[in-house]
């Protein structure tokens, strides 16, 4: 498996065999987490969240428009589902005087708390439109769901 370094000293490993379809680099979690940890700029702006109860599962959707499929590390320990965004823009603002600025998802960490009847193995994941859809199936009775990784399609 070969590594490679991307944007601002995130790695990504290159092979990605899990699922079919588009390929998308999957970020390497545990430097994804480290970097997190490191001072940013900018607030902590954390985004909207819909979680809506179907008959057999649970949507959620996460309102974070202008990063790519690549910026996303979400995984699920028990019942908290943790949504992580680390976005560098490429473009330099120098020279610009924002009026308003708001448009800043550099970096965050979101959790959403879901009901003890999920099951987060069989999450899935897609991003269209900056729209982040979570598909989360339910169970008959409460499970214990160990550390789970999400991929975005």
């Amino acid at each position: 498996m070969k590594i490679c370094q991307m944007e601002k000293d995130v790695f990504y490993e290159t092979v990605c065999v899990i699922y079919p379809g588009t390929h998308v680099p999957v970020v390497k979690e545990e430097e994804f987490l480290s970097a997190l940890k490191l001072p940013h700029d900018g607030g902590s702006i954390l985004p909207p969240v819909n979680v809506t109860e179907l008959a057999d599962l649970f949507k959620v959707e996460v309102a974070i428009p202008g990063v790519k499929r690549e910026d996303f590390l979400i995984h699920a320990d028990d019942n908290i589902l943790s949504v992580c965004v680390m976005h560098k823009e490429p473009g330099n603002h120098d020279g610009e005087i924002f009026q308003q600025h708001e448009f800043n998802y550099e970096c965050f960490d979101r959790h959403i708390i879901l009901p003890e009847n999920t099951d987060s193995e069989f999450t899935s994941a897609e991003y269209i439109a900056g729209i982040l859809r979570l598909y989360v199936p339910k169970t008959k009775k409460p499970g214990r769901n160990q550390h789970t990784r999400i991929v975005v399609y």
